[in-house]
């Protein structure tokens, strides 16, 4: 029953029992309330003993009897202190005034929670002030309330402490008299890809199995983990020992490497990166902390997939050079300065034409330099730059593209996060009616990434659209992705290109031919052009020319310049 109807049915009592009605006796207010679905009890102030039960309080302490110290046809009569569990004094002087009433009093008994409202009735005709006690059995409630406190504080996926919760506890341990500790920054490498394969139900099922195996390390090391991000960890150690705690990063990162069943015919397999900071070496608060095992997990993960590193002092400058950086990129990008666009020819490799041009990123800024594509691009797209970069660099190459005398193609490639977001058909026409140039004359290349299952739909939906306008689409650095062959069932791609990985090895490796020799069929059976990338030298050039391809690019040809345009500036930077 509710406080509200508590409070409703005392405040009658008390009413009735201050009307001062003739012939109002305690004996008659008690029948009044004899049948009240609330439980009653009638306590004499002065001896405390209880001299009154009701049905509901008799049936409320029968659900409780075994836990109860006196039997239930014992009650009346009994000091009602032994119920309640407070000092006798206090009781009588509460029950003396009512100041202070009515006031809460809570008591387990066994597996139940009882609460009672403690209240005093005056006014009597002929009858000394009384004490009231109306209970109620709040064990749903508290429960109810400790279940919603226990998830408040747990991952809702893995039953993890969640971010805030275990900040709580690392704060805990943290300000303990000369605390030490080591805390693991953990993160699944290769989840997105799982994810975006299989589908999010199946990443939760990673995440699970992925979340007990730290708990089973973490017991074994009287560890803590925490979830706090999507496939990202913490694991705080009670000590401040880095030998062992690289040792228990070493177990997890076997632990987590190991194959993940997910579902009957399902699996899967992903590796772990682990950075370590150690208090109070690397900081004394649990803001600084878990930022500095979080870059030494960047560092982890920049050594290699598997990795294990502790934090050092450069680590905290890599990431102020990375976000120096990135500012830098923003403002190169809305200023448009310091911004190339280079090409590198691609050619038929039987007359030697160049049948087109890959347009390329190039950035050179005043602080930093030339910063190198595979630096700079990962910026942009970790940043969300990476959209207004690639507007830039397709109007740029449609501009220049619009200019070359013997009309060869350009192509420009579309980066995973540029496709299946409603974006890129507007930027494409925009960028070919601002410059003229044909729709045919311009080649977007995309990786098989931007096709995984999850976002295929929206991202073939634009490319569909686009290549229906008369724009070609090519299949970038085919092989090193998954489900290719899905792929090319899924959308009829002008051109395939074989990554640069497969041509250097062809000339040494068996294997390597062999794949080259059968994408080179595969686009003959599928009367799609094959490109062959990073050719640097004449035995490659031989060997992809063997296995059939059509086309190639590379040093061997030529490597990226500025458009003519921008050479003169671009000679000038050194």
């Amino acid at each position: 029953m509710g406080r509200t109807v508590l409070h409703s049915i005392a405040d009658r009592v008390a009413r009735r029992a201050r009307s001062g009605e003739p012939g109002v006796r305690l004996a008659s207010l008690l029948r009044l309330v004899d049948h009240m679905p609330v439980a009653v009890m009638t306590v004499d102030p002065g001896s405390l003993e209880i001299s009154y039960l009701n049905e509901a309080c008799r049936r409320t302490f029968a659900d409780v009897a075994l836990a109860v110290p006196v039997p239930l046809d014992a009650l009346v009569g009994t000091p009602v202190d032994m119920l309640l569990g407070r000092d006798p004094d206090q009781l009588r002087r509460l029950l003396a005034g009512s100041g202070t009433l009515p006031e809460r009093s809570r008591q387990r008994f066994g597996e139940r929670t009882l609460e009672a409202v403690v209240w005093r009735l005056d006014g009597l005709e002929d009858a000394a002030p009384t004490g009231v006690l109306l209970w109620q059995d709040v064990s749903t409630e508290i429960e109810a309330a400790t279940r919603a406190g226990r998830l408040a504080r747990q991952d809702g996926l893995t039953g993890l402490l969640n971010r805030d919760a275990f900040r709580e506890r690392l704060d805990v341990v943290l300000a303990g008299p000369d605390a030490a500790a080591c805390l693991l920054y953990v993160d699944l490498d290769g989840f997105k890809t799982v994810n975006d394969v299989h589908g999010h139900l199946v990443g939760d099922m990673l995440i699970r199995q992925a979340a007990t195996r730290l708990r089973d390390a973490a017991d074994r090391a009287e560890g803590t983990v925490g979830r706090v991000g999507a496939d990202e960890f913490v694991v705080l150690l009670p000590h401040g020992d880095l030998d062992r705690a690289a040792a228990v990063a070493d177990g997890i990162v076997s632990r987590l490497g190991l194959p993940y069943r997910l579902g009957t015919e399902r699996h899967a397999r992903v590796s772990a990166s682990v950075g370590i900071a150690h208090a109070p070496a690397h900081g004394t608060d649990a803001e600084t902390l878990v930022a500095r095992a979080d870059m030494a997990q960047y560092a982890a993960k920049e050594a290699g997939k598997g990795s294990v590193r502790v934090f050092a002092g450069w680590m905290e400058e890599q990431v102020r050079e990375r976000v120096r950086l990135e500012a830098a990129l923003r403002r190169a990008i809305e200023h448009e300065e310091g911004l190339f666009v280079f090409y590198q020819p691609i050619v038929d490799i039987e007359t030697g034409t160049v049948t087109g041009r890959e347009a390329l990123a190039r950035w050179h800024d005043p602080s930093h330099g030339w910063v190198p594509p595979g630096q700079f691009v990962p910026v942009a797209e970790e940043s969300g730059l990476i959209e207004a970069l690639g507007r830039l660099v397709l109007r740029r190459a449609c501009q220049d593209a619009a200019g070359w005398a013997d009309e060869a193609r350009v192509a420009v490639n579309v980066s995973a996060e540029q496709l299946g977001h409603g974006t890129l058909v507007e930027a494409v026409l925009s960028a070919l009616t601002a410059s003229g140039l044909a729709p045919a004359r311009l080649e977007l290349e995309v990786t098989e990434t931007a096709l995984l299952p999850v976002d295929a739909a929206a991202s073939v939906a634009e490319l569909t659209y686009l290549r229906e306008a008369g724009v070609r689409v090519a299949l970038d650095d085919f092989g090193t992705g998954y489900s290719s062959l899905a792929h090319l069932r899924a959308f009829p791609f002008d051109k395939i290109k074989i990554d640069g990985s497969f041509v250097r090895e062809a000339v040494e490796r068996s294997d390597s031919a062999a794949v080259v020799r059968a994408v080179a069929e595969l686009g003959r059976r599928l009367e799609v052009t094959t490109v062959a990338e990073g050719v640097e030298t004449q035995d490659q050039l031989d060997r992809v020319r063997a296995e059939g391809c059509v086309e190639v690019q590379g040093y061997f040809y030529g490597r990226p310049v500025p458009s003519d345009r921008d050479a003169a500036v671009v000679a000038g930077l050194g």
